[in-house]
């Protein structure tokens, strides 16, 4: 790679550029070359820049994002919560912090653990609705604190926020980027569950076909 040979292999841009491919391999599900490379940016970032520092917290939360997505939730929770722990401690309540907390609610969904789930959703869901009304994120935070009390049986109350919250982000499809069409996935995947556990296996039929 001619920036490491140049500038060294803790340079920023040495970093942004191996970051950059690494997030390529994981938009492509090249997760086998993703995974070493991000460890590699953290190692360095977390030596030179320190545990705390936004970068190393951005690398941090792409773990977190990549493991989601190979369905290793364990790995995906105890990454998310060292994200959110880090952004609260070093930021306080702002965007970036808001959304790691969406992740760790979506980890804990995918865990079962809907109770520890359901306070962040909806921690991430009142923060984004008064600061990014408009925005996907808002949708997603919807969703999962609809899957939330979907996994607590609570199916009345569930459904308006899986609803809105899927079909909030299909309208802003255009602004996800390719790899957040994951979270429009979940959010189908679980209203189709919910009618399913609600027994009303014609409303689930009818979502399984959109």
């Amino acid at each position: 790679m001619p920036k490491r040979r140049l500038l060294g292999p803790e340079h920023p841009d040495t970093l942004l550029t191996l970051k950059n491919l690494a997030d390529v391999y994981t938009v492509e599900g090249q997760y086998g070359r993703a995974e070493p490379q991000f460890a590699q940016i953290l190692a360095i970032q977390r030596r030179v820049l320190g545990a705390e520092h936004p970068d190393t917290l951005v690398t941090i939360s792409d773990f977190a994002s990549m493991y989601q997505r190979q369905g290793k939730y364990n790995l995906a929770e105890s990454y998310a919560s060292q994200a959110l722990a880090g952004r609260r401690h070093a930021i306080g309540e702002q965007m970036d912090t808001m959304l790691s907390a969406a992740d760790l609610a979506l980890a804990y969904v995918s865990e079962g653990k809907f109770a520890e789930a359901e306070p962040l959703a909806r921690e991430a869901l009142a923060f984004l609705e008064k600061n990014a009304p408009d925005d996907w994120t808002r949708f997603r935070a919807e969703a999962e604190t609809g899957e939330s009390l979907s996994g607590l049986k609570k199916y009345a109350d569930a459904e308006p926020l899986l609803v809105e919250g899927y079909q909030g982000m299909a309208a802003r499809k255009i602004h996800m980027a390719t790899s957040d069409g994951y979270y429009l996935d979940r959010a189908h995947a679980w209203l189709v569950d919910l009618y399913q556990a609600w027994g009303k296996p014609e409303k689930a039929a009818e979502w399984r076909r959109k």
